[in-house]
């Protein structure tokens, strides 16, 4: 299997001929492979995950090795102030896993820019912001916060004394029907996936959720667009209505996976965050290749956006009836770099202007690369560029 995530979604099977009968926008083709591919990791995580046990004294002994070592964390003080972090344990829980590298290094860049939610609310004379929540014996909490604009991340832990949800691998706040969960912001409802709580070493469960800025959009899949204050703030509204213990390795007579426990009730948190662009910085590059135009780039405090212009690939030489290549930013090693967002602008005659956000550590050579998606993968273009 590819062991990088343009990769993987190349090897999910999907019928794009469904999406033109439905004539699904291009938001919401990017929303399905977000799901195909949150579940694909699931499942490939749960795999690999037989036999392990939760040793909190041994896992955080280990943060501390991985923190100065593999992270590249020379400083013990900040190694130690990530892995305090929720995002230190949700490093650790990805310990040994099939995306060990891909989940450590998203947490790590994302951690080392993120700021406590805590300190979010003490900038601001409100009370009415609510960091905690508890309801039949389980507290859910927000720590963490990261926003540079394009991109919106929050931690969040989950504590209970209940043996069943505590006996899970994982609790999810999704379903197949309904919507036991809504996330707001500035009042606008967005149609968000809420990922899993993971179950961590020391026996809670965290999760690291992500909130599209670049193009949201409301429940019903309308483009939106989200208004700061005078102060650059965006106010986030979270309330989760059931709670799910699952097994990842256990499934019952249907293929699903087995339930350990449900709870039901209303977690609601309300918290604000900084809209942070102060370290963004904009850069042309203007470099085109086989009718692809990579026109310019934005560096964030963790993130990489290039926006380029791409051709209607239905047509010659690319005769791709599904318009839709193998597309990604690599280093100069000509490895993918994490994707993490992306805004397209389809047109009328097919052309398409797009943004691609990736996560972002210091690279100076990289490439805009192109591929047909199939098993050929034959090369469209490589554009190399530098950032500045």
């Amino acid at each position: 299997m590819a062991n990088n995530i343009y990769g993987l979604l190349n090897e999910v099977e999907t019928d794009f001929s469904e999406y033109e009968e439905t004539e699904l926008s291009s938001k919401e083709k990017e929303r399905h492979k977000q799901r195909i591919l949150m579940e694909v990791k699931r499942m490939e995580k749960r795999n690999h995950k037989k036999g392990k046990t939760w040793k909190a004294a041994a896992g955080t002994a280990a943060a501390c090795v991985i923190g100065i070592g593999a992270l590249g964390l020379a400083n013990p003080v900040q190694a130690q102030e990530l892995f305090s972090s929720v995002f230190g344990k949700l490093i650790e829980a990805s310990q040994g896993e099939k995306y060990e590298e891909e989940d450590t290094e998203r947490y790590k860049t994302i951690g080392e820019n993120a700021v406590a939610v805590q300190e979010e609310v003490d900038k601001r004379q409100e009370e009415s912001y609510v960091l905690t929540a508890e309801h039949e014996g389980v507290t859910i909490s927000v720590s963490d916060v990261y926003c540079d604009g394009y991109v919106l991340y929050y931690t969040t832990t989950l504590k209970t004394d209940r043996e069943d949800l505590n006996s899970a691998d994982g609790i999810v706040v999704e379903k197949k029907t309904g919507e036991p969960y809504d996330i707001k912001v500035n009042g606008e409802e967005l149609s968000e996936v809420m990922r899993p709580f993971e179950k961590s070493p020391d026996g809670t469960f965290v999760a690291a959720q992500q909130i599209d800025l670049m193009a949201p959009c409301d429940i019903s899949a309308h483009p939106i667009e989200l208004t700061q204050d005078d102060e650059g703030t965006l106010v986030v509204d979270c309330t989760v209505r059931q709670l799910d213990g699952y097994l990842w390795d256990a499934w019952d007579e249907n293929g699903e996976y087995k339930t350990t426990g449900t709870a039901a009730g209303e977690w609601s948190l309300r918290f604000p965050v900084t809209v942070d662009t102060s370290q963004n910085e904009a850069f042309d590059i203007n470099k085109e290749e086989n009718g692809i135009l990579v026109k310019r780039g934005i560096k964030t405090k963790a993130g990489l956006i290039v926006e380029v212009e791409l051709p209607d690939f239905r047509q010659e030489p690319y005769n791709d009836p599904h318009n839709d290549p193998e597309i990604g930013i690599k280093d100069s090693q000509g490895k993918y770099i994490q994707w993490l967002n992306q805004k397209s602008d389809l047109r009328e005659d097919g052309t398409c202007t797009s943004q691609i956000m990736v996560l972002y550590n210091g690279q100076k050579d990289l490439s805009f690369n192109v591929t047909t998606r199939d098993e050929d993968q034959i090369q469209i273009a490589d554009i190399e560029f530098q950032v500045p």
